[in-house]
């Protein structure tokens, strides 16, 4: 019978990092969501570690996902979270069950709370306009392109990168994978499912105007698309 997840954690962290700190069970593991398919995601605070990285093991009839700081490198992870609007190490620490505690481990978590709270830095104007010029651009080549082939890929890069656009220029936090599903139909669930399903049309008939038309109705709330006069700086 497989070891319990919470059981296999603890014995992974005594195993593998033993000078561990603080140590968090996030994922499908804390949101009580795990499958026959689920791995364990822990966050390890270890003040002996001289950098921060991610590990794969597996061992306890589990597989394993170790995310490693320590608190200088946590504490930018977190930031980085922020300026990348991506809140996974947030949700593991802020959400986690807490494994292991040397008494700081409420501490990362209301840090980590705070830190989903106040959502993602905003984009600069510079970021805007150039996600507005590549969405105009995948949208030209959309309508125009003549294989079909390549149009999938187009669309698939289009779809991505609408999704990241929607949230960001709104100021909410976006994932990766089905994070980006659940991003979006939580920030509109209307848009999300009329989106979906214009991608959906477009896979199965190769008719894009609906994905089109709703690409265009996103543009049109922050000004459109966008050509002529834009300007990119170089290094």
């Amino acid at each position: 019978m497989k070891m319990a997840e919470k059981t296999a954690a603890r014995h992974f962290i005594q195993q593998s990092f033993p000078h561990c700190n603080v140590a968090f069970l996030g994922g499908s593991a804390a949101s009580g969501e795990l499958t026959e398919h689920s791995d364990l995601d822990v966050v390890i605070l270890d003040e002996t570690q001289s950098s921060s990285f991610r590990q794969c093991f597996c061992c306890f009839q589990w597989k394993i996902e170790a995310f490693v700081y320590n608190r200088t490198s946590l504490s930018f992870a977190f930031e980085m979270s922020r300026i990348e609007g991506i809140p996974s190490i947030l949700r593991m620490c802020a959400e986690g069950i807490i494994l292991k505690d040397d008494g700081s481990a409420l501490e990362i978590q209301d840090k980590a709370k705070e830190c989903i709270r106040n959502g993602p830095f905003e984009w600069v104007e510079e970021k805007q306009e150039h996600m507005r010029f590549m969405i105009t651009d995948l949208l030209d080549d959309l309508n125009s392109c003549t294989d079909d082939k390549e149009k999938i890929f187009v669309a698939i890069k289009l779809f991505d990168l609408v999704s990241e656009f929607v949230l960001r220029a709104d100021g909410h936090w976006i994932g990766q994978g089905k994070w980006m599903y659940r991003s979006l139909f939580q920030y509109d669930s209307h848009l999300c499912e009329r989106y979906v399903e214009g991608f959906h049309t477009f896979m199965k008939t190769g008719n894009s105007e609906a994905l089109s038309t709703l690409t265009d109705k996103v543009l049109e709330r922050h000004g459109g698309r966008l050509f002529e006069g834009y300007k990119e700086s170089f290094y």
